[in-house]
């Protein structure tokens, strides 16, 4: 209260909006009330006196300008002040004589306010806020007096605040003189005084702020005179207040415009009536405190100091003012004869001038006053206690003045028997004859009949036995005399009497008792009693002779017979007498029958009286008009039956007072067309008209037959419409008129009748067809006139605009409230034709109908032909800003918005029709925000059309309005708040157009600056007006339903559903990409931190409802954007405040994190909503709204707040439906639930979308009646009840579906949200937010919280799959943590070694934390008790047990869900994968290296070494194996089954699990279990079976690439068998490489050439045909590579089908030979190393057995291939000849095409990578080949040297090999051995100097930094060098091959020149030698001596140590060997003996 501005308005406003809190919600804490009652006791003391003006205050004022400013109250500060604001303040202060430092004041509150008042300036502002304070303060004073205890009535509020207010209301009253006060005021207060004094001074504005003012003004003076009734009503009133209220009454003279009194004075009336009230005397037996201290019983002098001031004001400026206070004060002073004799002596004397009193009052017309002037005033039939004290001063002169009301009855019998004499005689009677009887029944007939009136009291005349009033139950004496007071009246009652008899008897029948008492009331009377028989028999057959002798006549005067020698007969017409006693009976019929079913049916379906064919059958005769329009009221009162509607609408449709048939005759019956065009139309009043619309409204809403003029003409109800349009609707508004408001009564009628057969259309294609049985249902006429140009959709808008301009002056007037009526439906019909025109244009397409419909939508953009602007939807919205009285008028405009804004860039465009700076637009933004922050205590809605036309929501039940049977028996729910409903549709506008293009109405609305933001590009960041937009009412209403949570426990559906729609909003909002940042920094900064606190309150209450589900989940999708943003924005304190909210893990509440908030949040400051400031601080942002049992992290609790239901709702068992048939039934009823689907459509961008189908039971319960219709003519006629309850159980039974769908949707909404915000939260955190070891610990508690919380199989799989889905990212993320602390441990370790060193031992804590906002202290308190455990895992027991509870809980998982969805199949196996890899990490031998070196240099004494690490991650392994293995055969069938059988992903990842498996050795059967199930057996099916598929993927565009990734997971999966040889002997046994051999697919290679061209061409999406085909063909040669180290190269059956296998696929082989080149493509070289390594591998004497095994004639052309291949062998041995020049060479090559084709691309840059590859896939290649050239020649039985396996005789070509034509074979071969071992040499030397160095720089980086840069580099070294050392090792491996290759030639040729040198031929064993090729020895002496020379030059001595140095430090076996063969070597050169000349020949 201190932050209060001391103004004239803002105190004010305080004090009331206290009070009125306190009142409406008293459950509260008085301790405000208390407090604001005392601070402001002086302003109730000084009640309305303004602090005068003051000359000291005005000359401050003008100093002010000219000083530093001036000093106002609750500033620390002067204020510097304009001299315009000092002039307006002057202005105020001289016309309110106010203090000008108020004035000031006023002013600054004004400035504020001006935003709430668009158009409005400041001083207007003020003046408005000056008569509003005063009009708080009157209404405080007017509730606080309401409040005060007394003897009229008791409030519920609670004791404390009743005592409270009553002792300050008491202690004004007696100190503060307050009464008196109150009767100033109201004396001095003079509407007309203060108008002229407002526009003296310009005060006034616009017409809408003079009627405002004007209205204020008048609301102040009803609340001073409520305030004075009030208390007179409870305390009564001192003698002098009451005496001078008297004399105040006998002065005014105040009349309204009716000639009737004001209801001011009316209110001091009553007050007066009140002061001396003593009716409390008879409803109170025990006689409380209060009761005995009313002033006439405590002062003595009251009643005779009241009487003589009675007959002591002589003059009253009123008349017959005085004659009512004599009557009341008489009956007064008669009670008092009644009551106890202590309280008879207040009376004294007088108490004997009762009857004086009552007569003076008689005699001056005391109840003319009464009918003519009291009872006209709305106000006593509005206020209760107004009218109940008008019925106390009727029931009291009854009841104590029995003598006077029988000589009152006497008195009438005498005037009547006058004026039937006079009347006899032909006089007029005489004008002074006493008619008070007659005027006092025609009083009761008014007070109680008429129906403004809040209560019914009439009960109490029927009689005490009956009377349902609990006041006056008691005093039966009082209920028996007015009982007798109707019989008194009915007796002997004469002919002047019978019509106010009768009105009588129609006001005192309102309530069903009454009726009942009336209908046997005249039931039982006898026609002897009186003159005129009052009974229904008589009643019914008058009417009946009147009928029938009109009708008559009237059938006499149309005969045939008439002709022009005979005239018709003058009708006799009725008299005007009997019109009135007809009028009266019409009265008495209505109401009963109106109220009293029972009486209803026994009067309508009575044989004799045939009362709907008499009522009818009046009307088609000549009737007066008056009487007409009363029949057909009381049919209308008659229909409101099912059974006598159909009755009457058969009668209606025979009398054809609205034709229906074509009339043929020349004379017809009345029409009522006709009527109303001749005769109401003359009289310019159409009360006829308004009795058929009623009429009709009750008969259709009633009950309309199908079979309406069936036989007769087409069934319909075409005729009643078009009569209804043509007759009525579309004339009415150009029609005059004597009453205004008839107009608009009319049109409303009218209106609301459409708009109910419009609102019951359901839309259909048959209604388009002309050739049809029937006519279609009314409301397809109306739906089609509105979406065409018609006459209809005119003048409803044309309605909508005359009436927004009325009402935009803010001025009362005749027929106001028609007036608004006639604009709701005008509304309610646009509304409700938007929202089916979709289904309506769905169902004119389906019947391909011409009609051209241009739709309701966007009709409404059209131009205005009265403006010519496209206004119409401007003057739709304009009804948003009458919220405060016209709350449905804002709803229907709102709606028809939303429906219009659909339609593309319409929100924009509305925007564009306001004016630029026009404050049009700012008005209807108010509108909007008004509503939005609209109380709820709204008065309820009494149409009754409404409330049955307010749809309710097909999916929930309840039965249609035209069908009610049974619906009772249905869940119904109360109707939504009319508030409620508002806020939802404002909501829901906005969400409709969250992605509309930017600008648009919704964002000027919403509040963003869309004449500035959108102006600029898009990085600028929106901007958001602080006041007064739409966003800040939203975020309002959160916090005011969140601290309401807080501190009520209850649930309220529809206010849950709202606040979920808001929170649906602000998510929408968020994922908004042009708008999330602006909004998320909108909640941070401007709103508390809005998300931050919303979350820390979640679970919210009753987390249980689905809408609090959804509200959750919205919450949660808005935080999951806020950390990803944070996370993208480098936010890291932001980021580790969400943390801390989500990962508290204190089980306190009170202790929730409060170290993690931002100090603004711990504080309790004021806050921009209102909100007490607590709701942020220790006490409020951490008390959750949901009682906290569960321990655990915040994350986790919200999840506890979750009910999985797995059981499935069963069907009800029925005796008369076929369960089948229903089930489809069921199906066929379901419909996307459409709420839902808005949603879903309208937000973007994340969280669940989408929606779940639901029951329509409106449409269900149309098809079970339908059914019962068709069968009821079959059944029994017991069983109709039956079937009907049965019905009733299944609407039932889908209500309940609906409700199990809505809640599993909710808890998958919710799932969805808090998996995404889970996901999110350790997917982007920044590694400085939470140390590993934390991270990993908060992701294990969360997957075991999943994993024990939610059941693998729900009901609603995608909950299922969700769930499976986060504990995947989970496990991946803790996977990466436990490889990162396995990493960092040691490391760890080191440092906390080095650390306790440098500190004497002192050991500290690490805090990695980092520049988080608090995280630090978690963490360190974390990592204190880590650093205790182990240092890779922590505490190894807990670890393993905490991943073998996860892994156990997975496999559990697999075992159980079953095949519903192969996505759960794919997250469970993805998961497996992860966990498993956790316990199983791949690791490359760097990383291995690493960890030996980095635990090599631990202190031993830590007694941690890396045998211990190896021991634990065995025993993970273990443990992994174990949890596996326990499941056994029955997981691997499991996965088995998927891996074959399931989806293409799920069988990829099965396979990935077996493999893993495998792997782990979890089941050492595995291979053979597989083999043995006929699983291998099937997957090597499938995999011929994709032969197919797999070509396919090689077309240019392939449809995917699908078959590809799962021919990979195969080959992975077989090639993982094949790395055991037991799995390697089964493969072989189910003939793996026969199918592969089978495989066309390996024979697609594409064209090397072309592919070589295109290989430096940029990469696309799509990998080229080369990459695909290498996709498939890399697989196959692992696999056979691994079955060849599986089995080892002896295995022949291994070498021969592998052979066979590449045999099948010679062409491919051959051709990547023929073309293979140090230069190819690096992919290229990859796969030319697959293939020669398998050659060379599989190349032994085996082939020489296949060879010798051909048959020549059969395998002639794979001989040729296979010696082709060998040649091709040889060929391309001589092109990878390993030399520093041609490795230099490649490089470059490769080089200057990256550079041609990639310069501008920085990703395809040459790296040294791609040069490592290069060397490394050469260097294979050399090895490969240099390994099969070798295998090619000791490929033999050692039984002899021949010819036959040497390179010189295997190749027959050498060309190819040296590029020329005339060379030497053996010179080219032995260059080519020789060069191949400089070469490798060479290659040796060089790079080994480099891989020394790198080796030094990895032993070095240790001493430098070992941190985590320090792993990455040397990791990075490692790397290098272990790839530098496979380079020298395949470098020595060439040169030991080709060292022997040189040996074994060498022998061969060295030693056979020696033979044929010496002529030994004998010792030469010529057989052995190849016969094809016996040039083999044909080499000349000198080609010999130069290849002796050569070797003598190579094979120096530096050579040779560098060969056995490189041999002795690379071989890993035989090291001496290569050392032996180069002493033969160097031997064979030495000695051979080679002579110059000689020429060694040799012929055969």
């Amino acid at each position: 209260m201190d932050g209060i501005t001391e103004d004239m308005w803002a105190p004010y406003k305080h004090l009331y909006g206290v009070i009125q809190s306190a009142l409406n919600n008293p459950k509260a804490v008085t301790s405000d009330l208390e407090l604001c009652l005392k601070r402001y006791k002086q302003n109730f003391t000084n009640f309305l006196r303004n602090p005068p003006k003051s000359e000291k205050s005005r000359s401050q004022l003008r100093n002010a300008v000219m000083q530093d400013g001036i000093q106002l109250n609750g500033q620390s500060r002067k204020v510097q002040i304009s001299q315009e604001i000092v002039d307006e303040a002057l202005i105020l202060s001289d016309m309110f004589d106010l203090d000008e430092i108020f004035a000031v004041e006023l002013l600054c509150t004004a400035q504020r306010q001006q935003m709430h008042h668009p158009g409005l300036p400041r001083g207007l502002v003020a003046v408005l806020l000056y008569y509003d304070g005063r009009k708080a303060m009157s209404c405080a004073l007017r509730d606080i007096f309401q409040v005060v205890a007394g003897v009229a009535w008791s409030t519920e509020l609670p004791r404390e605040i009743t005592y409270l207010i009553t002792n300050f209301s008491q202690s004004l009253v007696d100190d503060t003189n307050i009464l008196g006060r109150l009767l100033e005021l109201l004396t001095d207060m003079d509407i007309d005084k203060e108008s002229l004094m407002l526009t003296k001074n310009r005060a006034f504005g616009s017409k809408k702020h003079q009627n405002r003012v004007l209205g204020m003004y008048e609301d102040i003076r009803k609340s001073l005179a409520m305030s004075l009734f009030n208390w007179s009503a409870q305390r009564g009133l001192p003698k002098p207040i009451a005496i001078r209220l008297l004399q105040y009454l006998a002065n005014s003279k105040a009349v309204d415009a009716s000639g009737c009194i004001d209801d001011i004075t009316l209110t001091m009336l009553m007050a007066l009536l009140y002061s001396y009230d003593t009716s409390v005397l008879l409803h109170n037996e025990n006689q409380s405190s209060y009761t005995s201290r009313l002033p006439i019983f405590t002062d003595q002098d009251f009643a005779k100091g009241f009487h003589d001031a009675i007959y002591g004001q002589n003059n009253w400026q009123s008349p017959r003012l005085d004659c009512i206070i004599k009557y009341s004060f008489g009956l007064t002073l008669a009670s008092l004869r009644h009551a106890p004799s202590n309280l008879q002596a207040a009376a004294g004397d007088i108490i004997n001038r009762d009857e004086q009193l009552i007569d003076e009052a008689l005699a001056a017309n005391i109840f003319g006053f009464f009918y003519r002037q009291l009872l006209e005033k709305e106000i006593v039939y509005t206020t209760e206690f107004f009218y109940r004290r008008v019925h106390m001063l009727i029931t009291d002169f009854i009841d104590f003045m029995h003598a006077k009301v029988s000589e009152l009855r006497g008195r009438a019998d005498e005037s009547a028997r006058t004026v039937i004499s006079f009347t006899n005689e032909g006089l007029e009677p005489p004008a002074n004859l006493d008619t008070n009887f007659e005027l006092l029944m025609l009083c009761v007939a008014k007070l109680y009949g008429d129906k403004r009136s809040c209560i019914n009291l009439c009960n109490e005349y029927w009689g005490p036995a009956d009377s349902n009033n609990g006041n006056y139950l008691k005093n039966t004496s009082r209920s028996v005399s007015l009982f007798k007071f109707i019989s008194l009246a009915s007796e002997l009652l004469p002919q002047t009497l019978f019509k106010s008899y009768l009105k009588m008897l129609t006001g005192l029948t309102r309530t069903k008792f009454s009726a009942r008492c009336a209908f046997n009331l005249l039931k039982n009377s006898q026609s002897g009693t009186s003159t005129y028989a009052v009974s229904w028999d008589h009643f019914f057959t008058a009417l009946t002779n009147y009928y029938n002798n009109v009708r008559k006549e009237l059938n006499e005067n149309s005969g045939t017979g008439d002709t022009i020698y005979r005239s018709r007969a003058m009708p006799r017409s009725m008299t005007q007498r009997e019109a009135e006693h007809l009028l009266a009976v019409m009265g008495i019929i209505q109401s009963v029958t109106e109220y009293d079913e029972i009486s209803r049916l026994m009067i309508c379906e009575h044989s004799n009286w045939q009362t709907p064919q008499v009522l009818l059958g009046l009307i088609t005769c000549s009737t007066p008009l008056v009487l007409k329009a009363k029949l057909l009221f009381t049919l209308a009162a008659l229909a409101k039956s099912k059974d006598t509607a159909r009755a009457i609408w058969f009668h209606l449709e025979e009398s054809q007072i609205i034709p229906t048939l074509p009339v043929a005759s020349t004379y017809t019956q009345s029409s009522l067309a006709e009527e109303i065009e001749q005769n109401e139309s003359r009289l310019e009043t159409y009360e006829m008209s308004r009795g058929i619309l009623h009429l009709l409204h009750t008969l259709m809403t009633t009950h309309m037959p199908k079979s309406l003029g069936v036989g007769s003409r087409k069934p319909g109800y075409d005729a009643y419409f078009n009569f209804i349009l043509d007759t009525i609707l579309l004339k009415f508004y150009n029609r005059a008129y004597k009453d205004p408001a008839e107009k608009w009564e009319v049109g409303a009628k009218c209106l609301k009748l459409l708009y109910f057969l419009l609102a019951t259309y359901q839309p259909r294609a048959s209604d388009f067809l002309e050739q049809r049985d029937e006519h279609p249902y009314p409301g397809y006429h109306i739906m089609l006139r509105l979406h065409i140009k018609s006459d209809m959709l005119r003048l409803l808008l044309r309605l909508i605009e005359e009436s927004r301009e009325r009402l935009d002056d803010y001025n009362d007037f005749r027929g106001k409230e028609f007036l608004e009526e006639c604009s709701l439906y005008a509304l309610l019909m646009l509304e409700m034709a938007v929202s089916k025109q979709n289904a309506f244009f769905e169902a004119h397409s389906t019947a391909n109908c011409p009609i051209l419909l241009s739709g309701l939508n966007r009709m409404l953009l059209d131009l205005n032909p009265r403006s010519r602007k496209p206004d119409y939807v401007l003057n739709i919205t304009k009804y948003v800003t009458y919220n405060s009285w016209l709350p449905r008028h804002t709803l229907a405009a709102i709606k028809i918005l939303g429906a219009v804004t659909v339609l593309p860039n319409v929100a924009g465009q509305i925007l564009t029709m306001y004016a630029q700076g026009s404050n049009e637009k700012l008005e209807i933004r108010q509108g909007f925000v008004e509503c939005l922050e609209m109380d709820c205590n709204l008065p309820p809605s009494h149409d009754e059309l409404l409330e049955q036309l307010n749809l309710i929501n097909p999916y929930e039940g309840a039965a249609p309005p035209t069908e009610s049977e049974n619906s009772s028996s249905l869940e119904t729910k109360k109707p939504l708040r009319i508030e409620l409903q508002i806020k939802e549709a404002i909501v829901e506008l906005f969400l409709l157009n969250l992605n509309q293009p930017l600008p648009n109405f919704v964002c000027f609305l919403l509040g963003i600056d869309v004449l500035r933001d959108f102006m600029a590009n898009e990085k600028q960041q929106l901007g958001i007006e602080m006041n007064c937009a739409c966003l800040n009412s939203l975020v309002l209403a959160q916090e005011k339903y969140l601290e309401k949570q807080r501190n009520v426990d209850e649930y309220c559906e529809h206010t849950a559903h709202l606040v979920e729609r808001i929170y649906n909003l602000l998510y929408g909002l968020c994922a908004n990409r042009r708008t999330s940042e602006t909004i998320l920094r909108y909640f941070r900064l401007s709103c508390n931190d809005f998300l931050l606190r919303h979350l820390n309150s979640m679970p919210f209450r009753h987390p249980r409802e689905e809408h609090i589900l959804h509200a959750m989940s919205h919450l949660l999708n808005c935080v999951a954007i806020e950390i990803k943003l944070a996370a993208v924005h480098g936010q890291t304190t932001r980021y580790n405040l969400l943390c801390d909210i989500l990962l508290a893990s204190n089980p306190d509440p009170q202790q929730r994190n409060i170290h993690s908030l931002p100090l603004e949040l711990t504080q309790p400051t004021s806050n921009f909503y209102g909100v007490d400031g607590t709701c942020v601080g220790d006490g409020a942002i951490n008390l959750t709204l949901m009682q906290e049992h569960a321990l655990g992290l915040h994350a986790n609790r919200m999840l506890d707040c979750l009910t999985f239901d797995s059981h499935a709702l069963s069907q009800p068992r029925l005796e008369f439906f076929d369960s089948r048939l229903i089930s489809q039934v069921l199906k066929d009823c379901e419909a996307p639930n459409a709420s839902a689907a808005a949603v879903s459509a309208a937000c973007s961008g994340g969280g669940s979308q989408g929606s779940t189908s639901l029951i329509n039971i409106r449409k269900l319960h149309d098809i079970l009646h339908d059914e019962l219709r068709m069968v009821q003519s079959t059944i029994a006629s017991g069983q109709r009840k039956a079937i009907t309850v049965e019905i009733a159980t299944l609407l039932q039974h889908g209500i309940e579906i609906n409700r199990i769908r809505t809640h599993r949707w909710a808890t998958l909404n919710f799932m969805n949200a808090w998996c995404q915000v889970v996901q999110i939260l350790f997917s982007s955190m920044p590694e400085a937010v939470l140390q590993i070891a934390v991270r990993r610990q908060y992701i294990i508690d969360i997957i075991e919280k999943i994993l024990m919380k939610v059941q693998p199989m729900q009901p609603l799989i995608e909950i299922s799959i969700q769930i499976t889905e986060t504990v995947l990212l989970l496990l991946a993320n803790l996977r990466y943590c436990c490889h990162l602390m396995e990493d960092q441990g040691m490391l760890d370790d080191q440092n906390r070694d080095q650390t306790t060193d440098s500190n004497g031992g002192a050991s500290i804590a690490p805090d990695h934390g980092g520049g988080g906002g608090g995280g630090g202290s978690v963490d360190g308190v974390f990592m204190a008790k880590m650093a205790k455990k182990s240092p890779i895992f922590g505490n190894n027991n807990g670890s393993n047990n905490n991943i073998r509870f996860i892994l156990k809980k997975l496999v559990e998982w697999i075992m159980v869900s079953e095949v519903k969805s192969q996505k759960l199949r794919i997250n469970l196996y993805s998961a497996l994968l992860n966990c498993l890899r956790i316990v199983k990490r791949l690791r490359s031998d760097d990383h291995l290296g690493y960890h030996e070196n980095l635990v090599s240099r631990l202190d031993s004494s830590r007694g941690y070494n890396h045998l211990q690490l190896g021991d634990e991650l065995m025993q993970q392994k273990e443990m992994a194996a174990e949890v596996i293995g326990a499941f056994g055969e029955k997981l691997i069938d499991t996965i088995c089954h998927d891996a074959v059988t399931g989806h293409d992903i799920c069988r990829m990842l099965a396979l990935a699990c077996l493999d893993m498996i495998s792997e782990l050795n979890a089941v050492s059967t595995l291979s053979e279990f597989i083999t043995v199930r006929g699983y291998l057996k099937n997957i090597l099916d499938s995999l011929a079976k994709s032969t197919e598929d797999l070509c396919g993927i090689l077309q240019p565009v392939p449809d995917n690439l699908r078959a590809l990734y799962v021919y990979e997971s195969r080959m992975s999966f077989l090639t993982r068998i094949a790395q055991t040889s037991v799995g390697a002997h089964l493969l072989l046994g189910e003939r793996v490489l026969g199918v592969l051999s089978n495989m066309r697919v390996y024979d697609m290679q594409p064209d090397l050439k072309a592919s070589e061209l295109k290989r430096n061409f940029p990469k696309e999406f799509l990998p080229n045909i080369d990459e695909r085909f290498r996709a498939i063909l890399l697989p196959a040669l692992a696999l056979c590579d691994a079955i060849m180290n599986s089995l080892g190269s002896t295995n022949m059956s291994a070498s021969l089908q592998i052979l066979n296998f590449l045999f099948a696929h010679i062409d491919m082989v051959e051709a990547m030979l023929r073309s293979a080149t140090p230069f190819m493509d690096l992919c290229h070289l990859q796969q030319l190393a697959a293939i020669t390594n398998l050659f060379a591998r599989t190349t032994t004497h085996d082939v020489t057995t296949l060879e010798d095994g051909l048959d020549v004639q059969n395998d002639m052309e794979l001989r040729c291939r296979l010696s082709c291949l060998q040649q091709l062998m040889i060929v391309v041995f001589g092109r990878f000849t390993v030399s520093e020049q041609s490795i230099r060479q490649m490089i470059n090559q490769q080089q200057q095409h990256h550079h041609q084709h990639h310069h501008h691309l920085h990703e395809y840059e040459y790296d040294e990578s791609q040069q490592s590859l290069h060397i490394k896939y050469f260097l294979d290649i050399a090895a490969n080949l240099s390994l099969y050239c070798r295998n090619a020649v000791t490929s033999h039985e050692k039984d002899g040297m021949t010819s036959k396996y040497l390179l010189t005789t295997m190749i027959n070509d050498i060309t190819p090999l040296t590029g020329k034509s005339d060379g030497k074979k053996l010179t080219a071969i032995m260059h080519t051995i020789l060069n191949q071992l400089k070469g490798s040499i060479g290659y040796y030397l060089s790079q080994k100097s480099i891989a020394d160095n790198l080796l030094q720089q990895r032993a070095s980086l240790p001493n430098i930094t070992f941190g985590p840069n320090g792993k990455q580099s040397y990791l990075e070294l490692s790397q290098r060098h272990n790839e530098k050392r496979s380079e020298l090792m395949q470098a020595v491996f060439i040169a030991e091959q080709n060292l022997y290759l040189l040996w074994i030639h060498l022998d061969f040729y060295l030693r056979n020149a020696v033979l044929y040198i010496q002529e030994n031929r004998n010792a030469i064993n010529e057989s052995n030698l190849d016969p094809t090729n016996l040039s083999v020895l044909y080499a000349s002496q000198d080609e010999v001596l130069q290849l002796k020379q050569l070797l003598i030059s190579t094979f120096n001595e530096t050579f040779c140590t560098q060969l056995i140095n490189a041999s002795e430090e690379y071989t890993v076996k035989c090291k001496g060997f290569n050392a032996s063969l180069l002493r033969r070597i160097k031997a064979l050169v030495q000695f051979a003996p080679v002579q110059e000349q000689a020429t060694i020949l040799y012929r055969k």
